[in-house]
């Protein structure tokens, strides 16, 4: 795969596609002393979360992102949270690497 998960492997991130780590979007081996993984789940709208989504992450380590404002439609790409420089991902980035990923199933 190319484009934004490769971005992403830049930073040591592993996509977890499908169900491979339950609730988990992205995971890497973790930098901080005591602690094994960061682990990031990853939303679509500030709006978008259930529940049960919400519940699965009490008691974990598991950071939430969210992608759009549902109010404004703007994106929060600078606030991404994976690696230093959250800047080099964007909305078009993003959209190109649905339909990378998308022409790949065919």
């Amino acid at each position: 795969m190319t484009g934004s998960d490769s971005k992403c492997t830049d930073d040591d991130w592993v996509w977890c596609a499908g169900e491979v780590v339950k609730a988990v979007d992205f995971i890497r081996p973790s930098k901080q002393a005591g602690v094994d993984w960061e682990s990031l789940q990853i939303k679509n709208r500030d709006n978008s979360e259930n529940s049960s989504s919400s519940a699965i992450r009490n008691g974990t380590d598991i950071k939430k992102w969210y992608r759009t404002v549902s109010k404004t439609g703007s994106t929060r790409w600078e606030k991404f949270p994976v690696g230093a420089d959250g800047e080099k991902f964007d909305e078009v980035d993003f959209q190109n690497f649905v339909k990378e990923y998308l022409m790949s199933l065919r």
